[in-house]
């Protein structure tokens, strides 16, 4: 009793002095991590949700279970995916390479889903905020479940937060079963503390962490200790640490470029006022010296034509559509147009076609002395609007003064990225792996036409992955795809793509893949056929993948919906429906399989892993992928979790319709008409970095 008065009242000299030195600050109260991961104070939730666009990852010690807080480690990994909504994964372990199937001191090893809802507007309405949540959600083997709904408010003049709410959990301890509250105060921009009840015991914590704005990116890092706990039998002091940071080109997306750097402004203002002494070979020789290839330049209609291919701004096509439109801007003045034939009148009109291995994708009409504004101020150019239907007969309208200027036939890229074959969160161990490093040439032909090889040397591998469970997966010295590919532009907004060749290391043969897309870039609807046979054997059926797939974007809400069906990869067939966030550059995926009567959700996480502006295209250039993925699965609607053993797969080719030609599904006038920022913050970028740097 004296240890633990002693340690009660020590506790409280820590909170006191804090108290005694914190005086008046004008720091808010800031969003951080429980030690269940979900944003909240140690054990309970806050009605708070993590920023769109923002991630957080999260590793703690000291977890409710079996009648303690018990000594184990919990990973944990969230996003604010939508305005109100924070989603995020967990996994819950003892141990890290231990088999439960053959050793019994393994401990629990848990992977789980959770979601937070925030109301929106209510606060403005009533004062508070309200949400909803859940965590260990469908999971086959549910050890954390929880449901709550929680309220919360702040007193600004004090940078305090209160909660309260009402829990239903199967959590050991009573833990977040019935009703809780707590409060977070932070004195300083550096320093908060927690306190709760969390509808059993008192609980108490500091919490420090970078102020806002000091580390770059937007990031910040905490770090969490516990102060005081009311549950007797715990077998680990809780304490945790975390780390956020925007995703992607996700604050790129939303926030003007001059609000980060106010001197992008001037040097836009600079750029600008050379327009009218410029002359159209400067143009072709500033969009050629900054890498565009397959440059024509014509008129058609009182309107300069200029069409191009970017493959240099490989996160994001429409980085490379902002910088072509800069340049002209800044290039394009009545002496350019004064050398058109045809060309009358004072307005400056303008049509970029964007490219793609010489078929044209999508096409941006503008005023340039409407867009000149725009990239000024950010103020919108009403007179911009984009198109990707009846662009073969715009091409075939034009004049060209300048035809095909920097051809790209033969430029080769070597693109470098890391390949896995990993299983997370097994019966086997925390994270099984074999890594390799992939190398892909691809080298485009004639219009449409390319190679595609890729060799994978492995790297390292786990113990399961070298000798154990996994060990016929895991990875071998070899080239595992050669592919020739051919993409066609067909009538009424479609495109398809044939390959032929090697895929997954073992298999000769062919698919096509055809997608239609509306006017808007709205829906979408497509296919993919293939034949393939196994080169070493004449005895295993032939893989005869046939899939049909809808897909719904809707851009103002950065959100698509896409339901395919049919026969997958390895003779299985079924349904996946995917919900995708994007956040910038980064995709969230969440994926419900039905296929042979089982049933799995997928969370899979997208990004590009390369750097923003490449290296300038030549006939070998190196880069990095534009889309690299990430993602864990489990079983549902099972009362077990048995290792899912390959069902739902595809012939996924890297160099796909989606990724090659379609800027992984965003090249439409939908997507462009919603982020007409990124045209202006590209351009702003690519003065402060090549320009001005």
């Amino acid at each position: 009793m004296d240890v633990l008065l002693y340690k009660f009242t020590s506790h409280r000299l820590i909170v006191g002095s804090i108290l005694v030195f914190s005086g008046a600050s004008a720091a808010s109260v800031d969003i951080l991590p429980s030690q269940q991961g979900f944003s909240g104070l140690i054990f309970t939730p806050n009605a708070q949700t993590l920023e769109t666009g923002r991630g957080s990852a999260a590793f703690g010690q000291g977890v409710p279970y079996r009648g303690s807080i018990a000594e184990l480690d919990s990973w944990y990994v969230n996003a604010g995916v939508l305005p109100h909504l924070e989603v995020g994964g967990r996994i819950v372990t003892k141990t890290y390479n231990c088999n439960t199937y053959f050793e019994s001191d393994c401990g629990i090893r848990d992977l789980s889903a959770s979601a937070k809802f925030q109301l929106p507007y209510l606060e403005d309405l009533a004062g508070f905020n309200l949400a909803f949540g859940a965590q260990d959600i469908g999971g086959a083997a549910s050890n954390f479940d929880a449901y709550f709904v929680v309220a919360d408010t702040e007193i600004d003049a004090f940078n305090l937060r209160l909660s309260g709410g009402y829990g239903k959990s199967d959590l050991s301890l009573g833990v977040l079963d019935g009703p809780f509250a707590g409060a977070e105060w932070q004195p300083f921009d550096f320093v908060q503390l927690a306190g709760e009840y969390d509808a059993q015991e008192f609980n108490a914590a500091v919490r420090v962490m970078t102020p806002r704005d000091m580390l770059p990116y937007g990031a910040q890092v905490a770090a969490q200790y516990q102060l005081y706990s009311g549950h007797d039998n715990q077998d680990q002091t809780l304490w945790g640490v975390s780390a956020s940071v925007p995703f992607f080109g996700d604050t790129f997306t939303r926030q003007k470029y001059s609000d980060i750097k106010p001197d992008s402004t001037s040097q836009v203002t600079t750029e600008l006022s050379k327009s009218e002494a410029s002359s159209l070979t400067q143009l072709i020789g500033k969009l050629e010296q900054e890498g565009f290839v397959n440059i024509r330049v014509g008129s058609n209609l009182n309107t300069l034509v200029v069409a191009l291919e970017n493959k240099r701004y490989q996160h994001n096509t429409m980085d490379g559509a902002g910088v072509a439109l800069g340049i002209i801007s800044a290039h394009a003045g009545e002496g350019v147009f004064s050398e058109l034939p045809g060309v009358t009148g004072r307005a400056q009109n303008v049509e970029l076609i964007l490219i793609q291995n010489k078929i044209p994708m999508l096409a941006i009409n503008t005023e340039l002395n409407c867009y000149r504004e725009f990239l000024e101020n950010g103020s919108k150019c009403t007179q911009t609007q984009f198109a990707n239907h009846d662009l073969v007969a715009k091409l075939e309208q034009t004049t060209w003064r300048y035809e095909t200027t920097n051809d790209g036939f033969g430029y080769s890229e070597l693109i470098f990225s890391p390949v896995m074959n990993y299983a997370v969160a097994t019966e086997y161990g925390f994270f099984d792996y074999s890594i390799g490093l992939g190398t892909n040439l691809y080298t485009p032909l004639w219009k449409g036409a390319a190679i595609d090889v890729r060799h994978i040397l492995p790297i390292a591998n786990s113990d399961d992955y070298d000798d154990g469970y996994f060990e016929y997966d895991a990875l071998e010295n070899e080239v595992d795809r050669a592919l020739v590919h051919q993409a066609f532009r067909l009538p009424l907004d479609t495109m398809t793509l044939f390959s032929a060749g090697l895929i997954r290391s073992d298999y000769y043969g062919g698919q096509n893949e055809t997608q239609w897309y509306s006017q808007s870039g709205m829906h979408n609807l497509g296919f993919e056929v293939g034949y393939f046979e196994e080169k070493d054997s004449i005895d295993v059926d032939a893989r005869t993948p046939l899939l049909a797939h809808y897909r719904l974007s809707v851009a103002q809400w950065n959100w698509q919906m896409l339901v395919e069906g049919g026969e997958f990869w390895g003779g299985d067939q079924g349904v996946r429906a995917t919900t995708s966030h994007w956040l910038g550059d980064t995709r969230l995926d969440a994926s419900y399989l039905n296929s042979e009567s089982e049933q799995f959700v997928t969370l899979n996480v997208s990004i590009p892993f390369t750097v923003w502006r490449g290296m300038k295209p030549d006939y070998l250039t190196v880069r990095g992928v534009s889309e690299w993925n990430f993602g864990v699965q489990t079983r549902v609607g099972e009362s077990h979790n048995q290792l899912n053993t390959g069902l739902g797969q595809t012939a996924n080719n890297y160099h796909n319709l989606d990724r090659q030609y379609l800027n992984r599904s965003r090249l439409n006038p939908n997507y462009f008409e919603r982020n007409t920022l990124r045209l202006r913050n590209a351009y702003l970028r690519y003065l402060d970095e090549v320009v001005y740097e």
